[in-house]
């Protein structure tokens, strides 16, 4: 599945040694946008936000392939308008204040009244009851090498890339949703332009390793990506053990508290990215992605 690019990294390695796992979206995949883009149109009828292919006299094109998310695919943003729309990510691997490093970025195009008609970029930890300016200036935002710094307002000339770094200023438990809202404001003066537009997204985290006293050499799985049975190959004999699978909006979707061993059947998960969870007796654990085809 092109739109799942895992690194198939295990989180139960050494303690000083780091983690990666990232998403790209690129609005070609409606189950990756169903699983994993919101446009909230029913707290918000009125939401200007559309994922298709622009047809504007500006915005006519895609960064890549045929889709966007832009304000409006057809007709000029509105007049006085606040809309948004949220990217579900999950932190396969955690955030950790000791290795606080997660990227951000994509394209944009920007075809806009400048500075009173303008974007920006939340992200949220808690479930949406904190939110952070992804550029805020309090700390919470460094900016890495990049050739140019996003500017969401007045006129980009084109396709331009964007990147966050963000320092993480808490910790995030491992499977834990992160939030990250896109948001496009304008004033009551109509213009007639064409709004922004997002396209190739990306969310990349890196988390610093857990010390799991040799649990990363605990089992290995097989096939992945799995269509039936998830096959769980042990290193000893597994004797009432924890199995758990997540599903990417952190609800467990299969549990077995006495797990003995051998094959899991998966045929009834839908197609996407999952966490899979295994603890031994010992209360040591293991982690790794798994996709279902």
């Amino acid at each position: 599945m092109k739109k799942y690019q895992l690194s198939l990294l295990l989180t139960s390695i050494a303690a000083g040694s780091s983690a990666q796992t990232y998403l790209d979206i690129d609005f070609e995949d409606s189950t990756t946008i169903a699983n994993y883009v919101v446009v909230d149109t029913v707290a918000d009828p009125n939401n200007s936000w559309h994922i298709g292919h622009p047809n504007k006299p500006v915005f006519n094109s895609a960064a890549s392939g045929a889709n966007v998310i832009a304000t409006d695919l057809v007709h000029p943003y509105p007049a006085n308008d606040t809309s948004s729309f949220i990217v579900i990510h999950i932190a396969w691997d955690g955030w950790a204040l000791s290795y606080p490093k997660v990227d951000i970025g994509g394209n944009y195009y920007v075809d806009s009244d400048s500075l009173s008609d303008y974007g920006f970029i939340d992200f949220s930890a808690d479930h949406g009851a904190t939110w952070y300016r992804a550029d805020s200036s309090e700390g919470f935002c460094t900016w890495g090498a990049v050739e140019e710094l996003p500017t969401f307002t007045g006129s980009s000339g084109g396709w331009r890339p964007f990147y966050y770094c963000l320092q993480v200023p808490f910790p995030v438990p491992m499977g834990d949703t992160v939030l990250y809202r896109f948001t496009f404001i304008s004033d009551s003066i109509q213009t007639n332009k064409d709004g922004l537009m997002f396209d190739d997204l990306h969310f990349e985290d890196w988390a610093e390793g857990i010390q799991e006293a040799g649990g990363q050499n605990l089992i290995s799985v097989d096939p992945n990506p799995v269509t039936d049975e998830l096959i769980i190959h042990s290193t000893k004999n597994a004797n009432d053990e924890k199995i758990r699978i997540f599903e990417p909006t952190g609800r467990i979707v299969l549990e077995d508290p006495h797990f003995k061993g051998g094959a899991i059947d998966v045929r009834h998960l839908y197609a996407g990215l999952y966490l899979l969870q295994y603890e031994d007796e010992k209360g040591r654990r293991w982690e790794s992605k798994i996709v279902k085809e």
